[in-house]
């Protein structure tokens, strides 16, 4: 269901690595539904998220 939620953002997600991308869209769709947040900035704070916790950070 994310998936299609964020598809215009589809271009953005393809350059992330698989597992990465799965918890972006995770995140992205928390985001947008709680914070009530454009989609837009719910995929920057997932990319981060996502990218941070990879990362160990």
């Amino acid at each position: 269901m994310e998936e299609h939620l964020f598809k215009d953002y589809k271009h953005r997600l393809n350059a992330l690595d698989k597992d990465v991308r799965m918890l972006v869209l995770k995140h992205a769709k928390e985001f947008y539904v709680h914070n009530k947040c454009t989609k837009a900035e719910a995929i920057d704070r997932a990319i981060a998220k996502a990218e941070m916790k990879k990362r160990n950070l």
